[in-house]
């Protein structure tokens, strides 16, 4: 019997427009998504049902359902919105006894008409956890002690030719075997042209070729220039180095150009040989896809031997990532004490753990743009290990979905740090985490860390039997878990304008060990629907504001349980964040210039959508012109005032 679906972009259970008028998270990324549910496509194939039973295989999918392909020649298809030569396809194979995975063929059709096979293999997937948590990393190797993680994976491939728009494109799949191929979704992109080597702007340019040896080396032989990789896929079975300023690596663009690291990870020899380290600066690494032989956290299920970084290092000061997609590693990105680093437009997926941290006194940074899913620890995090602060670090308008461990958003410790505009779909445990888990610098009480524009769907889990419910422990998670725990006070915090859907327990988590909460403020908090709680007081000492905490369907039979009686949750709206368009200043576009009327003895900047600032001028009799701004959308402020207003110059 067919089944039949429809397209659907980031969530089933809220429409496209919904999602990116709050323009929250990546929300202007070049790929369609296409669900595989029921209702959402056309199948002959198996619908498993939407669960957050951790025991089955579609807990870890998109809405938590999935469709599988069990007989040959089922299949799943679609219609095609635009037309399309990137193809994404995120699937669950099983695992074998060895935990090397198995390996199925697909069929893609446009039209009914052959287009080519695709492999899936699930060598990289499959992690598995103790039941008993004697060690909290995982391995690959299945045992009837252990409960997995990690059933999806991904692959990408590039067609020869555009699958033209509303064209029916069909996934087949043609193995005569009865094994399940799990199908989550599939996106589809319209891939840009490569880079040429005679594009780049730069005199002081070399091309790879493997006629000139070993990559590493050819790299470090020509350090301090741009060195193109062109089209193509390239081994490397050493860790690559950039120690000298000014080196640009340069690929043909993340569909183009591969760098594969095939040094072993169950060898100790070779274990950590692979990424990409910079520790010079003004480094530029820009449109490469990064891959590894490796299939799991770390050498011997030690964290001794941790296995290799995608991309690790310092990279100095100023430097540029770019147009990276990194699968596969350890983590995604870990990058310790950097300066004025811009992280944009990369993918970090399917990696154990991190998907990127900037660790270890790194400042002035900004992640912008950016993919991450499936990974096995934070997907976006900053900590403030050792002795140093991170500070003044943001991370904005980025996507983080199906992460299998700990959190997609996290901060633990640190100094006056932002993450805004962050959207967060499908995390199995927490979505968004400020915590005082882990040992080193502080939460400084010096200014505020500030934490606003983020949504949450689907984020928490309910306390329960470990590998079914809650956390790698079995603990509960809020989809906001706020818990100032065992290493020092969690102060200075500022979360406001936070919605949160579809709560898996309780929607905000509050909570202390040994230390305490000081200078919480939580204002302007959406809770839609929770399977318990809205706020959830889990024995929390210190103090805390509030000012507009909205309810909407909630689980328990009441918002929110009691506070104990050493923590003062007190509301105070007398220094409310002031929302877009609540302002008396009056801003009229005229012929692309903004005349700005407010009050005296202010400043007004200016800011696009990514929050960067495009102007600043004083108010002077009561106006302000700013000039010259192309048509787009603008943040406009009252410095001192604190008042905003959004304007659209056409």
């Amino acid at each position: 019997m067919k089944k039949v679906c429809l397209v659907l972009f980031l969530s089933s259970l809220f429409s496209v427009s919904e999602i990116v008028a709050q323009e929250n998270g990546y929300f202007d990324q070049p790929y369609l998504r296409y669900e595989a549910e029921e209702g959402k496509c056309e199948t002959n194939g198996t619908v498993l049902p939407a669960t957050y039973d951790q025991r089955e295989l579609q807990s870890e999918a998109s809405n938590q359902s999935a469709i599988q392909l069990i007989t040959q020649n089922s299949y799943i298809q679609w219609i095609n919105s635009n037309a399309a030569d990137g193809l994404t396809i995120r699937f669950s194979l099983p695992d074998n006894a060895e935990g090397t995975g198995t390996q199925g063929t697909l069929t893609l059709y446009v039209n009914d008409n052959f287009v080519q096979n695709i492999t899936l293999n699930s060598y990289w997937a499959w992690q598995y956890f103790l039941n008993t948590m004697s060690n909290p990393y995982p391995d690959n190797t299945p045992a009837t002690n252990k409960f997995p993680r990690m059933r999806f994976d991904e692959t990408h491939v590039k067609l020869a030719e555009k699958i033209p728009a509303n064209a029916t494109f069909k996934l087949v799949k043609t193995d005569t075997n009865e094994t399940p191929f799990t199908i989550d979704f599939v996106e589809l992109e319209e891939v840009p042209a490569a880079v040429t080597f005679e594009s780049i702007p730069d005199a002081n340019k070399v091309a790879y070729s493997p006629e000139n040896g070993r990559l590493d080396n050819f790299i470090y032989q020509n350090a301090g220039k741009t060195i193109y990789i062109p089209s193509g896929r390239y081994e490397a079975d050493k860790r690559i180095y950039l120690t000298t300023n000014n080196t640009k690596i340069i690929g043909a663009g993340m569909w183009y150009s591969e760098i594969y690291f095939t040094a072993s990870s169950d060898d100790r020899s070779t274990h950590n040989q692979r990424g990409i380290e910079g520790t010079g600066s003004n480094i530029v690494i820009d449109g490469l896809f990064l891959n590894t032989v490796n299939n799991k956290r770390y050498y011997q299920n030690n964290d001794a031997y941790q296995v290799g970084k995608g991309l690790m290092g310092s990279f100095g000061s100023n430097s540029t990532i770019r147009n990276v997609w990194a699968v596969h590693f350890e983590c995604g990105a870990w990058i310790d004490g950097t300066d004025n680093l811009l992280v944009a437009g990369c993918r970090f997926r399917d990696n154990y753990a991190d998907g990127i941290n900037l660790s270890y006194g790194s400042k002035n940074s900004i992640v912008e743009q950016c993919s991450f899913r499936n990974n096995g620890d934070d997907d976006i995090a900053t900590w403030s290990r050792s002795d140093r602060y991170c500070e003044n670090n943001t991370f904005r308008f980025c996507t983080a979905e199906n992460n299998w461990r700990a959190s997609s958003l996290g901060f633990f410790g640190g100094k006056q740090n932002k993450a805004h505009n962050i959207l967060i779909i499908d995390p199995l445990e927490a979505g968004f985490r400020v915590t005082c888990d882990f040992p080193g610098k502080e939460f400084s009480n010096e200014g505020y860390s500030e934490f606003y524009n983020i949504s949450v769907y689907r984020g928490g889990a309910a306390s329960g039997q470990k590998g079914v419910s809650g956390d790698l422990w079995g603990n509960q998670q809020g989809a906001l878990h706020i818990n100032s725990s065992s290493q020092y006070d969690l102060q200075n915090i500022k979360i406001y304008n936070i919605d949160l859907y579809d709560s898996k327990n309780d929607a905000v988590f509050i909570g202390s060990s040994s230390k305490s909460i000081k200078n919480l403020i939580l204002k302007d908090i959406r809770i839609h629907k929770t399977k318990r709680y809205g706020l959830f007081f889990n024995n929390p000492k210190g103090n805390a504001t509030y000012c507009n905490i909205e309810y909407e369907n909630i689980g328990a039979s009441t918002n929110f349980n009691t506070p104990p009686a050493n923590f003062t949750f007190t509301e105070d709206c007398n220094d409310a964040i002031q929302p877009l368009e609540t302002t008396t200043m009056l801003v009229k576009s005229v012929d692309g210039r903004l005349v700005v009327s407010g009050f005296e003895n202010d400043s007004v900047s200016v800011y696009d959508i990514l929050g960067r600032k495009n102007y600043q001028t004083s108010i002077l009799s009561n106006e302000a012109i700013i000039p010259d701004l192309h048509s787009g959308i603008y943040i406009v402020k009252l410095d001192q005032a604190n008042q905003l207003k959004k304007v659209v110059i056409n």
